[in-house]
């Protein structure tokens, strides 16, 4: 299997378009199979494992730093997470939903829901249904604070950079060293000496 690193555009436009096509496709029961219940089922298989597959790649080459693609990737999940959600409460428990009545229309309710838009033809009039509602726009607020500190920490990381190395060792410069670190013949603890009158 090829490594995303190379291409990593496939990753970012596979993935979006992988999602929404399990989204669209994946039969719920007999009834409600876009392309057939067999033919829904090997496009959800080959869906989840795009799906799997640039999850796995991105998660290697995030090295613990979460970025702009991650947040992303994490919406959009969430969107049709929920969508997939709604769309089963109008057809299961008729009323929960009013005015649901197509999966487009559930991923239409997800994004005004996500973008606290909302034009009311579509709502939550059941308690399950509210419930889910107030579920995604908790997400909101978390996913809005997400976003917010990490484009904090872009600003200062890009102020660092400008500003010369700051001390941070990542950046290229030395690392201030703390006085417990150093022993009483001036070398630190790993063994370097810090050079006093050299």
């Amino acid at each position: 299997m090829t490594r995303l690193r190379g291409h990593p555009a496939i990753g970012r436009v596979g993935l979006p378009v992988a999602i929404l096509t399990l989204y669209f496709l994946v039969p719920l029961d007999a009834d409600d199979a876009p392309v057939g219940e067999v033919l829904g089922a090997l496009a959800a298989v080959l869906c989840v494992t795009v799906v799997a597959w640039v999850v796995v790649e991105e998660a290697g080459q995030a090295r613990r730093r979460l970025r702009a693609v991650h947040l992303l990737l994490a919406f959009e999940l969430v969107l049709v997470g929920f969508s997939l959600g709604y769309y089963l409460l109008a057809t299961d428990l008729p009323g929960e939903v009013t005015g649901l009545h197509t999966r487009l229309d559930a991923l239409y309710f997800s994004l005004t829901t996500m973008s606290t838009v909302g034009f009311g033809d579509i709502s939550a009039s059941g308690q399950l249904g509210r419930l889910a509602v107030s579920v995604q726009l908790a997400f909101n607020l978390i996913f809005v604070a997400a976003l917010v500190t990490l484009l904090q920490d872009r600003v200062r990381s890009g102020r660092s950079v400008a500003g010369g190395d700051g001390g941070h060792p990542e950046l290229g410069g030395e690392a201030e060293q703390h006085p417990d670190d150093r022993t009483d013949d001036g070398e630190d603890r790993g063994g370097r000496s810090r050079g006093r009158g050299q």
